[in-house]
């Protein structure tokens, strides 16, 4: 069993992240703006500890990561809504800068690991350049770490994210155009939610890769 903090575990994937690592064994924490959601009642979720600070503004999270084994980042936003404060840098590269930061101080050993994205189209470039400032924000750190690369994560909790993975998966198969739409092959939530299980417990994953 390991220690695991998810910031951003009460969202998309932070759920379902936390629902896999719970079953798996793992002591979870949550950390979130809201803490435990509302409408969670599934038996897996009592034994979650669900952990309510805001990394943009207060220190609450110190104390939850001090002595976690791994230290995962689901926090991420794929729209920027500037006049609500809502950016690429504050919900990307800031809480990087952070939790990069504390750990090297006092929790030198966690694993850090950061879901990044294989590509992005061109409306979304701005996204896209975010995740890479990320990235080599952690190459550059001292800190241990795993940076994956997923596509477009699907789950009927977001139907949108279902059909535009059914859109994808037609495009492959017209000649011609196999080769451009490759990059955004889309992946469940709860596939992913398992490839991130398999790497915390030492597997290989081929997402842990750039695919071209």
């Amino acid at each position: 069993m390991m220690n695991i903090t998810i910031f951003g575990g009460s969202g998309f994937i932070g759920q379902k992240l936390s629902e896999e690592l719970t079953n798996n064994g793992h002591n979870v924490t949550s950390i979130s703006r809201k803490g435990k959601p509302t409408d969670l009642s599934d038996p897996w979720a009592e034994k979650v500890h669900w952990f309510r600070s805001d990394i943009l503004n207060d220190t609450l999270w110190h104390n939850a990561i001090n002595e976690a084994d791994w230290v995962i980042d689901t926090i991420g936003i794929l729209f920027e809504q500037p006049k609500k404060g809502i950016t690429y840098e504050r919900f990307i590269l800031t809480p990087v800068q952070l939790i990069l930061e504390y750990l090297k101080v006092n929790n030198p050993s966690a694993k850090f690991l950061f879901i990044s994205a294989n590509s992005a189209p061109f409306p979304l470039r701005k996204y896209m350049d975010a995740k890479l400032q990320a990235e080599q924000l952690i190459k550059e750190s001292t800190q241990p770490h795993v940076i994956i690369y997923p596509s477009l994560v699907v789950d009927k909790k977001r139907y949108f994210s279902v059909i535009s993975g059914l859109g994808l998966t037609t495009l492959q198969h017209i000649p011609g155009l196999r080769k451009l739409v490759k990059r955004y092959h889309p992946i469940s939530r709860a596939q992913l939610a398992v490839e991130l299980s398999n790497i915390i417990k030492g597997n290989t994953s081929p997402y842990t890769q750039r695919q071209t």
